[in-house]
C-alpha cells in the first residue's frame, strides 16, 4: 500500500462522526480493502463505488457524471491532490507534494502536457476549496512557490501518523543471505534517489563486507537497465523484494539494521516513522520536508553526495549497541510527535468550519 492509500483509510476511519450528520464515502471498485469497508459500514457511513479515474480529463468528465445522479451533498472531503473541478459545494482538499512541478521527466510519454493538466488542476483546486491541507510545511512553501496566488489563509499545515503499524499481523519468516542490511522501502521513481543509493553502494565497496548490504523494499518496475546491472554487479549486496504485505514488510523492518531514505524531495515522508517505530536508526536525507519530520532523530546526508550516503550506511553497518540506543530513544521521542487520530481531528475541526 503506498503513502496516499495509508493517509486516505487512516483519516476516514478515525474521523470523529457527527450524528446529525449523513457521510458518504465514494471509491474506485475493488480498491479498497475488505476490513475498511466493514468498518465504516459498521460506523454507519454510506460507502458507494463509482468507476472514477484516478487521474486526468476523464477523471473530470466521470465525476462530473457521477455527480449528476447524486443528492445535494452540502460539503466535501478531497484527500488527494486530484481535485475535481465539478465541485461547487464547500470542500477541504489535501495536497500531498506537487513533486511533478520539480520533476516532469517522471510523468513519462506527454510529460509536458501531464505537468500542464496537474498545474492547472491543483491550481483550480486552491482557488474553489474552501481551505487547504498541506502535509508539512515544506509542501505548503511548494504551493506558494508554484502558485503564487494561494490564499495563504486557507492553508493548514497537518502531519500524518503511523498507527496503522499496530495493527494485528501474523508473524513471518524471511529468508534473506544477508546478516545485517539497511532497509530501503518504496518506489523506483526518479524522485525517491534510487540511482544514488545505489551508487553510494558501488563507492562502499569492501567497506561493506561480503554478507552485509542493502534490501529494497517496494515497486522495482522502474529500475533503469543500468540499475538492474549495477545490482548484479554487487554480487548479492544488493537484494530486491518487490511489494510486500504488511506483515513480510514488518518482518524485514524488525531484522534491518537501519531505514534509509534518501529522497531527492519528499511531502511527508512515512518510511521515516516506520523506521522511528520499529526501532529502528534512521538514515535519511538533508532536503525537503524529510528533516521537518526526521529533526534530531536522523542521522542526515546530502542525498545527491553518493559518498555521504555510503558513509551512512558504513556507519549504521558498524554501529555499536550504545550508539543504537541513543539513535532508537531520540526516534521514540520523536514519535510521539505524530498520531493518526490528531491528524484526523484537526481534519475534521476544518470539516465543522466550512460547514458553518
Amino acid at each position: 500500500m503506498d503513502g496516499l492509500s495509508q493517509y486516505i483509510l487512516n483519516v476516514v476511519s478515525r474521523l470523529p462522526l457527527c450524528t446529525d450528520r449523513q457521510y458518504h464515502i465514494v471509491i474506485r471498485p475493488g480498491e479498497c480493502p475488505e476490513e475498511y469497508l466493514s468498518l465504516w459500514r459498521k460506523q454507519g457511513l454510506d460507502v458507494q463505488t463509482a468507476p472514477i479515474a484516478p487521474i486526468g480529463p476523464k477523471r473530470e468528465w466521470q465525476f462530473r457524471n457521477w455527480l449528476r445522479t447524486q443528492p445535494a451533498f452540502d460539503a466535501a472531503f478531497i484527500p488527494s491532490n486530484q481535485y475535481p473541478v465539478a465541485l461547487t459545494i464547500p470542500s477541504l482538499y489535501v495536497v500531498h507534494d506537487i513533486i511533478y512541478e520539480r520533476y516532469p521527466e517522471q510523468l513519462g510519454r506527454w510529460a509536458a502536457f501531464k505537468r500542464w493538466w496537474l498545474h492547472r488542476n491543483v491550481a483550480k483546486g486552491l482557488k474553489q476549496a474552501s481551505k487547504v491541507i498541506a502535509v508539512s510545511r515544506f509542501t505548503e512553501q511548494e504551493i506558494l512557490r508554484f502558485h503564487p496566488y494561494t490564499n495563504r489563509q486557507k492553508i493548514s499545515v497537518i502531519y500524518e501518523g503511523w498507527e496503522h503499524l499496530n495493527a494485528p499481523q501474523p508473524d513471518k519468516q524471511i529468508t534473506i543471505p544477508l546478516s545485517d542490511y539497511i532497509l530501503y522501502i518504496g518506489s523506483s521513481r526518479g524522485h525517491k534517489n534510487m540511482q544514488g543509493l545505489l551508487n553510494a553502494m558501488e563507492l562502499a565497496g569492501d567497506r561493506i563486507p561480503n554478507g552485509k548490504g542493502l534490501v529494497i523494499v517496494g515497486d522495482n518496475r522502474m529500475l533503469t537497465s543500468r540499475q538492474h546491472a549495477q545490482i548484479k554487479a554487487l554480487h548479492g549486496k544488493v537484494i530486491t523484494t518487490g511489494w510486500l504485505s504488511q506483515a513480510e514488510l514488518n518482518a524485514y523492518c524488525k531484522r534491518a539494521k537501519a531505514i534509509i531514505f534518501p529522497s531527492l524531495c519528499e511531502g511527508f515522508g512515512i518510511p521515516a516513522l516506520e523506521a522511528f517505530y520499529f526501532h529502528k536508526p534512521l538514515l535519511v536525507s538533508n532536503t525537503s520536508s524529510l528533516p521537518e519530520v526526521a529533526g534530531d532523530a536522523g542521522i542526515y546526508f546530502e542525498p545527491t553526495n553518493p559518498e555521504q550516503i555510503a558513509q551512512a550506511m558504513i556507519r549504521a553497518l558498524n554501529m555499536n549497541s550504545e550508539e543504537e540506543v541513543e539513535w532508537i530513544q531520540r526516534g521514540n521521542k520523536r514519535l510521539e510527535l505524530f498520531s493518526w487520530k490528531k491528524t484526523a481531528d484537526e481534519i475534521n475541526n476544518l470539516l465543522n468550519d466550512i460547514l458553518i
